[in-house]
């Protein structure tokens, strides 16, 4: 059996996942980024430095509104995250990530310790995204989870030196917010190798932006 053609498939594929800036907790090693992104009724941003491919430490700030047991939620927090598994595959890739960090938390009753841990299960090729992100924040007598799954399409296949674009998906939860079930959102996702830009809307038209730069 010949292996020089899917070895060298794998080893471009693996360039093009370590130097784009995707939205994972952990990136590529001595990796610096900053993101920020708004929904309808949450605001957040997250600067992270990954020391290796397996690890990184970030701080970040949280600002939800319109939330059922604490109406307004500011957190500031510090957490670590790390990369627990991943598969290559021939022209794809699989992650698994986990994380978990403390930091100070502002709702109606005071201010209070909040804590907060999470994972995020993806897959990708250069014509499919897919994702599960699930994180809960919690303190005394309240907590709140933000759940999102994405499925993403590329019209054509992404490659490392060219902009890449891609029309996502998105379903999007909130626990013991003001509007129980699931939104629906959709957005256009263009990245190359030095930062990431998606654009899109709720189902309720409202406006959905999230920015990442690799410093």
């Amino acid at each position: 059996m010949n292996l020089r053609f899917p070895l060298a498939a794998l080893a471009i594929l693996a360039s093009a996942f370590a130097t784009a800036p995707q939205a994972r907790p952990v990136s590529y090693a001595d990796g610096h980024l900053l993101l920020a992104e708004h929904q309808s009724n949450l605001e957040l941003w997250r600067y992270t430095y990954s020391p290796s491919f397996r690890w990184s430490m970030s701080v970040g700030g949280l600002n939800a509104d319109a939330l059922g047991e604490t109406g307004q939620l500011q957190v500031d927090y510090l957490r670590t995250a790390r990369l627990l598994q991943r598969w290559n595959f021939h022209a794809a890739q699989a992650n698994f990530f986990g994380w978990a960090g403390l930091g100070r938390a502002r709702t109606a009753a005071g201010v209070e310790t909040g804590r907060h841990a999470g994972f995020q299960l993806d897959y990708e090729t250069t014509r499919v995204y897919t994702s599960l992100v699930s994180e809960l924040h919690e303190g005394d007598g309240w907590s709140h989870r933000f759940d999102t799954a994405s499925l993403g399409w590329a019209p054509y296949p992404h490659e490392v030196n060219r902009l890449a674009t891609w029309i996502v998906l998105k379903g999007m939860s909130t626990s013991n917010d003001g509007e129980a079930g699931l939104k629906a959102a959709a957005a256009v996702r263009l990245f190359t190798t030095s930062w990431w830009l998606e654009l899109g809307a709720d189902e309720d038209g409202k406006p959905l932006v999230n920015l990442m730069v690799n410093l």
